[in-house]
């Protein structure tokens, strides 16, 4: 059957005063067709031919499933199992799409005064090239104002939280004013959980918001209808800056997309606003904004660690100290290259300054309990005294550790304390003796002479430093004498 453009044309090129034969020679349609058209008064609408489907019979039970949230492809095995259907998974799925289409969902227009909003969110790019000119993965970040439709947008080859707090300072300083309010995604660096009735955000990240004095606002998980602004933003910048595009690394696209950002993206008539987002920013929304922060971010990195018994933790192989009340529980440290602070419940417990020195103790006296404060003069008379007490070969080994392990000393009489409880004080005495005078300062050799009892042994003379001859021997003979 014709359609009802050709039934027209057929009327109109009689009424022009063509024949019969030569509108049926136009139309490349039968004499009688163009007869039958002109006999009738009306023009009749296409014919539609209205095929049964072989689920109508089972139109009411697979209503029955969907209601129940049965799932198309369980749907399909349960009319296969019990009526014998033998039709495939897509033609089922386009039965249930045309007579049990889902309700479309309205929205309304989201409208924000100026200042008052910015909308947030990563989108991937796929492979760009790189510092080095390898193509890696790829994010653009979109930060867009939600007024004037300004917006920043951002090369990124991670999603982690230094890279989003850096971009977005430069996109605060782009638009030069902090919105009240940041609209974010559900992004792992931003929103940590969020859940009907459980929302939780990333420590880090508030702090950020905090110091630009920016309220965050996340969107409920599975609705980008929520920030469509930069849903939006994301495709214009996938579609009107990567696409027809060639870089050659990741500079050649900062470069070329500063010159885009500015030159053209914010300078467009807008589709929506039908207004020049920049001018927009400029006139209307700029003073409106709340002003940058004098001083500038520093984002600190955290760990996890436990208080020792001797007040400190232990971070990077050094020691740093601790208020002694929180002995024996975790605290969170917060780090950067030159600071190292201490946190306890959301409080601020200790502040130290970092060091790199490797095994040093970092410590200020108002941590320690008052009968644990010692300075070094007091705890090196306090040793001194100590290791007098167990003979006087042990107090000319303490002077002697004093001249050569100026850094060691405490740690070296430690471990003889230690001993004097498990072998006598005679016996450390005799021993430490002995390694004097073979000028013994190890552990090891003391241990030794304790546990072979080699203090009970006469002294043997040493041989001459002098005679180099042979290493070997005089280390054999060294050793010898010593066991």
């Amino acid at each position: 059957m014709l359609t009802m453009n050709e039934q027209t044309t057929i009327q109109t090129l009689h009424k022009q005063g063509e024949t019969n034969a030569s509108i049926a020679r136009i139309l490349k349609v039968h004499r009688n067709t163009v007869r039958n058209v002109l006999k009738r008064e009306t023009i009749r609408e296409k014919q539609i031919r209205v095929k049964p489907s072989r689920f109508d019979r089972y139109k009411e039970q697979i209503k029955d499933w969907l209601d129940q949230n049965v799932t198309n492809l369980r749907i399909l095995e349960l009319l296969t199992e019990n009526y014998g259907v033998a039709q495939t998974y897509t033609t089922l799925c386009k039965y249930i799409q045309k007579h049990f289409p889902k309700p479309v969902e309205a929205f309304g227009v989201q409208n924000t005064a100026p200042g008052e909003e910015a909308e947030l969110d990563f989108g991937y790019l796929g492979m760009l090239p790189g510092k080095d000119g390898r193509r890696v993965k790829t994010w653009g970040l979109a930060v867009i104002l939600s007024y004037s439709r300004v917006g920043y947008y951002a090369i990124c080859y991670d999603q982690k939280l230094d890279t989003l707090c850096s971009e977005l300072k430069n996109a605060f300083g782009y638009f030069g004013g902090v919105p009240k309010k940041l609209k974010v995604d559900n992004m792992k660096a931003v929103v940590v959980k969020n859940q009907k009735y459980e929302l939780d955000f990333n420590q880090d990240f508030l702090e950020f918001a905090s110091h630009y004095t920016v309220v965050v606002v996340p969107c409920t998980p599975y609705s980008p209808e929520q920030k469509g602004k930069v849903e939006s933003g994301i495709k214009y910048l996938q579609q009107n800056f990567v696409n027809g595009r060639t870089f050659t690394d990741s500079q050649d696209i900062k470069r070329k997309l500063k010159d885009w950002m500015t030159n053209y993206a914010n300078q467009r008539i807008h589709g929506t606003t039908r207004k020049v987002p920049w001018r927009q920013l400029l006139e209307q929304e700029r003073n409106a904004l709340q002003n940058l922060p004098t001083e500038e971010f520093c984002l600190l990195q955290r760990e996890v660690r436990k208080v020792q018994p001797n007040c400190h933790i232990h971070f990077d192989n050094v020691y740093y100290s601790v208020p002694f009340a929180l002995v024996g529980k975790e605290v969170t440290v917060r780090y950067n290259d030159h600071l190292i602070r201490v946190i306890d419940q959301a409080e601020q417990v200790a502040l130290h300054v970092r060091s790199f020195e490797k095994g040093e103790y970092v410590t200020v006296r108002g941590h320690l309990p008052e009968y644990k404060i010692y300075s070094e003069t007091e705890r090196q008379a306090k040793i001194e005294a100590q290791m007098r007490q167990i003979g006087e070969s042990a107090h000319e080994y303490f002077r002697v550790l004093l001249a050569t392990k100026a850094s060691y000393w405490f740690r070296s009489t430690r471990a003889i304390l230690g001993l004097t409880k498990q072998y006598g004080a005679e016996a450390v005495n005799l021993s430490l003796k002995r390694a004097l005078y073979y000028q013994a300062t190890d552990m090891v050799t003391i241990k030794h002479i304790l546990e072979k009892k080699l203090y009970e042994a006469s002294l043997e003379p040493m041989l001459p430093k002098e005679d180099k001859s042979d290493n070997s021997l005089c280390r054999n003979l060294s050793y010898y004498s010593l066991s």
